[in-house]
């Protein structure tokens, strides 16, 4: 086993080297040999895995270190079985496994049948939406739930009406929309107003109710502010809410999620919506996966559903506490889109004949970052007429309509690089500015006072009075709002950007630019797919298109098994 797994520049190597500092503390004779795992651990928890497997012979090295080694999480190292963790990870991850029992455990009111059944009949009428139908009336029965689908399956459109009917008592909850970023959160609250806009037969003081709503980020909504980061809600100071939606739910990592439910009440509800098969979070932990690992249906919780729904009789799609939307509504049959994504959850063997069945709406090239820069140069002409014109609407909404996506930071960097040098030769623009007129930045650390977000996109523009200068506009609600450029928090130009970063966002037109050697994931390859609403052009070799397609990767967490140690009998 080698002992420099991790270089200076890799993520947790300073925390890597003071537990290993620790180590040589607590016991000097032991410390050299823990040394090798203690590092292998910090190497997988860049990878975003909690725990590492160990074979026979290291766990009986391991169990005889008992100064180093326990199982409780009283020692540095905490060896279960043949699973090996960093206390401190898996203190945090069986104490995000008591927050999820707490919160299933808790009573809550369910809406009388009598009450909702012929808003759950006319509101799921069409034969697609039979298994929103049965999402719906899952998640009215029980305090804790996950609906996962991919896009355009309807989640919001579901969650519209579940918020809709559990206004049906007369009471109007206390409902906060949450999201990782800015702007996922500002697509949820947005979609959310149509989805209930729709809606018929809706009394105005609930629709006005749940149309008012704003979406915000996890962090914004408990207060966490640099450089503490310490939340304003928890435990014995929780969120003033009833209902709590978490959109995006993938990209939530362990930290993070166990902040928020640290902060939420007993009886509370949390529905949380996401795609099982993007990206998972940047930081350590698979929260979305261990919650669609959930049991089957009890005897209890079915009769409850035939309560409701007294003709049907499938209920395939459900879990305890998991409903699985399976039917886009977006992408349908004919779709480009959404016959390439399933071409590559299916492991790749159709992506040459859904690329030759529609050649105007997915293609591919060789990459070349110069001439990535030169396309996207003629492709934003639009944009570039927006900005001129100091039309900050129009060039959002051309903004929105391509983006180039990379797998890796330094090729985001590059082909932004490549494309600023372009746009130095076609608008003159200064080698050394800092900022230009047209510039599309993405926020890259949270700034509450300003409120800006990780993730959030705004445009520098030159507005109408020329005597003001430059100035960044970020989108704020239906509308824009202007920031000083000298009030900026960190930030990056993102005319290129990760596919990570555009989680939560969508673009009428994906360009993907594959990594040179690096090998992705099909859950990267997926994600950056479906960030497209019409068209996607893959920017590499097919054999690493194809490669991405077989690796599909699931990360090492105990999550699951926490939960399932002591799992709640709901309506039992």
């Amino acid at each position: 086993m080698k002992a420099d797994i991790l270089t200076d520049d890799t993520p947790f190597a300073a925390a890597a080297q003071a537990a290993v500092r620790l180590l040589h503390r607590l016991s000097p004779e032991n410390a050299a040999a823990a040394e090798p795992f203690v590092l292998r651990l910090f190497d997988a928890l860049a990878q975003g895995d909690t725990l590492v497997y160990v074979d026979d012979g290291e766990a009986a090295a391991l169990n005889a270190m008992p100064d180093l080694v326990g199982r409780d999480g009283d020692t540095p190292l905490v060896l279960r079985g043949r699973q090996l963790f960093l206390a401190k990870y898996f203190r945090q991850e069986q104490e995000l496994a008591r927050h999820i029992r707490r919160i299933m455990q808790a009573a809550c009111t369910v809406p009388e049948p009598a009450a909702v059944s012929d808003k759950l009949q006319q509101w799921f009428a069409d034969e697609g939406s039979f298994d929103q139908q049965a999402a719906c009336t899952l998640a009215l029965l029980q305090p804790f739930m996950l609906i996962s689908g991919g896009p355009g399956t309807g989640k919001t459109t579901t969650v519209a009406k579940l918020l809709a009917l559990l206004c049906s008592d007369g009471r109007l909850p206390r409902i906060a929309l949450v999201a990782p970023t800015g702007k996922a959160g500002a697509r949820l609250s947005q979609a959310l107003q149509n989805a209930v806009g729709r809606l018929k037969g809706l009394p105005d003081h609930v629709a006005e109710h749940l149309q008012r709503i704003e979406g915000q980020t996890v962090h914004r909504l408990l207060g966490l502010k640099p450089p503490l980061m310490q939340p304003a809600y928890n435990e014995r100071h929780p969120l003033p809410v009833d209902i709590l939606l978490i959109d995006e739910a993938s990209m939530l990592d362990n930290h993070l999620c166990l902040q928020l439910l640290k902060a939420v009440a007993d009886g509370c509800r949390v529905i949380l919506l996401g795609d099982t098969e993007q990206l998972p979070s940047v930081g350590a932990g698979a929260v979305l996966e261990a919650l669609t690992q959930t049991p089957p249906l009890s005897e209890s919780v079915h009769n409850a559903l035939q309560t409701y729904l007294p003709h049907r009789r499938d209920w395939q799609t459900l879990s305890q506490q998991h409903a699985r939307l399976t039917r886009s509504h977006r992408f349908g049959e004919n779709s480009a889109i959404g016959q390439l994504a399933r071409a590559v959850l299916d492991g790749g063997e159709q992506v040459g004949a859904v690329l030759a069945a529609f050649p105007d709406a997915l293609q591919q090239h060789e990459n070349d970052a110069d001439q990535i820069a030169r396309m996207l140069w003629q492709r934003h002409q639009a944009y570039w007429q927006a900005v001129d014109g100091g039309d900050v609407q129009a060039a959002f909404a051309e903004q929105q309509k391509c983006v180039v996506l990379t797998a890796l930071r330094h090729d985001a960097e590059r082909i932004n690089r490549h494309y600023t040098q372009r746009l130095q030769i076609q608008r003159h623009i200064a080698p050394n500015a800092a900022w230009f007129a047209g510039q599309i930045i993405l926020i890259t650390r949270n700034a509450p006072a300003q409120q800006l977000y990780n993730g959030d996109v705004g445009i520098i523009m030159q507005p109408a009075q020329a005597e003001t200068g430059l100035t960044a506009c970020f989108a704020h609600g239906e509308s824009y709002r202007s920031v000083p450029l000298s009030r900026l928090p960190e930030h990056e130009t993102a005319f290129a950007l990760t596919v990570h970063k555009s989680q939560g966002s969508e673009y009428g037109e994906v360009w993907y630019a594959a990594p040179e050697q690096a090998a992705v994931s099909r859950a990267l390859l997926y994600t950056a797919i479906t960030r497209a609403k019409e068209k996607f052009a893959y920017w590499g070799s097919m054999e690493g298109f194809h490669a991405a397609c077989r690796q599909a990767e699931r990360r090492h967490t105990a999550l699951d098994v926490f939960l399932r140690e002591k799992q709640p009998a709901l309506f039992d």
